[in-house]
């Protein structure tokens, strides 16, 4: 068997000399695609260097009356652990460790399952758990 030469296949370097973009034009097609008019100045990277102190606003988390976030996109691990045994406790369901191990999960995670999901890992109770998950959402999400 006779193997073919590795030069033979060897590209080319490419030749860049002829080309020549100037730095101000380039930055200039970069702050044109990426700032929108929100006031602030963009640098080489494309992220505003000094926002507009209206963009600099931080959500502000509200707690409920049972110590969870309103919105449940903000639950943690914790609060979602939190959820599941008050609802379980409130009505009637079996309280096992397991439970929460059913769930590891953030709030996120939660708004991604479906009725089927909820029923699969708790079957006696996970229509409950689903519906006031939802109802919950929901009301956040009309706020």
């Amino acid at each position: 068997m006779q193997v073919e030469s590795a030069t033979k296949w060897r590209v080319p370097p490419l030749d860049l000399s002829a080309v020549s973009v100037l730095t101000n034009e380039t930055e200039r097609r970069w702050n044109h695609g990426n700032n929108h008019g929100t006031g602030g100045t963009t640098n080489h990277a494309g992220r505003e260097s000094n926002p507009p102190s209206s963009q600099t606003a931080i959500k502000k988390i509200q707690y409920g009356a049972d110590g969870l976030p309103i919105d449940p996109r903000d639950w943690t691990r914790a609060n979602v652990w939190t959820w599941l045994i008050n609802l379980a406790q409130s009505e009637g369901l079996d309280i096992s460790p397991e439970l929460a191990q059913k769930f590891p999960m953030n709030g996120k995670a939660l708004c991604l399952m479906s009725l089927d999901m909820y029923l699969s890992r708790v079957p006696i109770g996970g229509k409950m758990l689903y519906r006031d998950f939802r109802v919950r959402l929901a009301r956040a999400m009309s706020l």
